[in-house]
């Protein structure tokens, strides 16, 4: 992996991109969440999920979605069915935690993949004012009533109209493999074409962590970066989430006078748990530094709410290794970026322990050869003022010409669109326009023509293969003879034509 401060992203081309995908962002901000959760409860789920780590996960999820937001639940094997009625999020969802738990097992017999897409796909009805997000979590294939064939066939519709669908109705889908059994193919090539997460888990306990990081994606949630087992509270948070992924000791924070955990009895303080899980959610908390005990592990969150954001031009989370991510961030509130040119940012990708830095008002960085395999961004913001961190996960692919999917076509990984390109990646417009037109005169033609009309004419191919020459009708060669003969008519005439001279 190279990093690089890229002297690409100070070219207008890239300015305009940077400004396109933040406003894009800023709009995304002003919309509620849209969270639709699919749950596999097919039999075969009993061996990838052997701790039934589903239900917990889905709890937590569903106790993070932020008030007003919309989100809605649903289970799907033999057919599907509706755990938690899609709507706004609401006091209601406070008491589903152990409802969602209990609910969620391993016992149909099909896994109608398709019903559950389509389902949560429309769910919202129309396009909804922001992005919808769709969490697919399963281990197996399309498997539905009536065999292979009517299997095929569901798939078939996933790839040519459910899919379709979702990018017509801005949803991303996040697709999560609880094994390797499951239909890889399919799952990376619905994250790929909506703009979504791919995730193969390696292990049935990495599931929260991993819904987590596309709860993030869909919230496009902020956090307080963590220094010595400290974070700083500033005034400008109207509320923190604490998430540790461990039951067995209680959240605490703790400054000089202030202590707070799950029996405080300070206002706006919620506390949830579950089975691997806990979340102490503090609304209007009071600003200062405070100490985290116990030690918070890597997957543990400070999520925060704020008119002051870090805020990140979008990117695609699943690529391939031979893309480039520009990165475009800047600290901003609902007027515009905050000037600060002594602001400092630390970024940090994958495994790399030691974050490169970068000091001003933005942040302009270019990663290029990202590792393969799953890696988690991490971008801090550090000022007087105030601390705010983001998080995304990314799914790097391996780069190859194409990914085979199961239809047999080749859907290249490599097309997937990078924020930013480099120039030995492109041909530009005129090299394009030479290529498609240089076949219409033959170079017996053009080498009649005068050294000042040859410069005038595209290069010829001369590496075009038989296998490369488009398949045309006859009457589109007819049209096109015809017009490469009125073309060269035309050039000869105004070369061969009489010169007149005044008389003397």
């Amino acid at each position: 992996m190279r990093w690089t401060i890229s002297k690409i992203t100070q070219t207008f081309a890239f300015s305009v991109i940077v400004v396109l995908t933040l406003g894009f962002a800023n709009t995304s901000i002003a919309n509620p969440a849209d969270v639709r959760v699919l749950v596999d409860v097919s039999g075969s789920m009993k061996k990838a999920d052997p701790k039934a780590v589903r239900g917990p996960a889905t709890a937590l999820l569903a106790a993070l979605l932020p008030d007003q937001s919309q989100g809605g639940i649903w289970l799907f094997g033999s057919d599907v069915r509706e755990l938690v009625p899609y709507g706004p999020v609401d006091a209601r969802w406070d008491a589903l935690g152990q409802p969602i738990e209990a609910s969620i097992g391993s016992t149909d017999r099909f896994t109608h993949m398709e019903s559950a897409l389509r389902t949560g796909i429309t769910a919202g009805g129309q396009i909804s004012a922001g992005a919808c997000h769709v969490i697919l979590i399963t281990d197996g294939i399309v498997d539905v009533q009536g065999g292979k064939d009517a299997s095929s066939a569901s798939r078939d519709r996933i790839l040519k109209t459910v899919l379709p669908d979702a990018v017509d109705k801005a949803c991303r889908i996040h697709t999560i493999a609880l094994s390797d059994k499951a239909d890889l193919p399919l799952l990376r090539q619905m994250a790929i074409e909506t703009n979504g997460l791919f995730t193969l888990l390696k292990q049935p306990g990495d599931l929260i962590p991993v819904m987590l990081d596309a709860l993030e994606l869909a919230l496009r949630s902020q956090q307080l970066p963590i220094s010595d087992q400290q974070i700083n509270i500033d005034s400008d948070i109207r509320q923190v989430r604490l998430i540790r992924l461990d039951s067995g000791s209680a959240i605490e924070l703790r400054s000089d006078s202030t202590v707070v955990d799950a029996d405080s009895q300070l206002p706006g303080i919620t506390y949830y748990s579950g089975t691997g899980y806990q979340t102490l959610i503090w609304s209007n908390p009071i600003a200062g530094r405070y100490s985290l005990s116990p030690e918070f592990g890597a997957s543990d969150r400070v999520l925060i709410d704020s008119h002051v954001r870090l805020e990140l031009a979008e990117l695609p989370p699943t690529i391939s290794a031979d893309q480039t991510l520009g990165l475009s961030a800047s600290l901003q509130n609902p007027d515009g970026v905050l000037a600060d040119p002594s602001r400092e940012y630390r970024i940090a990708f994958g495994e790399r322990t030691d974050p490169i830095r970068s000091v001003g008002d933005q942040l302009s960085l270019q990663i290029d050869s990202p590792p393969m395999g799953r890696s988690i961004l991490t971008i801090q913001s550090l000022d007087q003022l105030h601390e705010r961190q983001v998080q995304r996960a990314f799914e790097v692919l391996v780069a190859q010409p194409a990914l085979e999917i199961a239809t047999n076509t080749a859907q290249g990984v490599g097309q997937v669109s990078s924020t930013i390109q480099g120039e030995s990646s492109t041909r530009s417009a005129s090299e394009d326009s030479k290529a498609r037109t240089s076949h219409l005169l033959p170079e017996s033609i053009t080498k009649l023509l005068p050294e000042s009309i040859q410069a005038l004419l595209p290069e010829p191919v001369t590496n075009q293969r038989p296998e490369d020459t488009p398949n045309w009708p006859l009457w589109q060669l007819i049209v096109s003879a015809l017009g490469a003969i009125a073309v060269v008519a035309l050039v000869i005439g105004l070369v061969l034509r009489p010169k007149h001279r005044l008389p003397e």
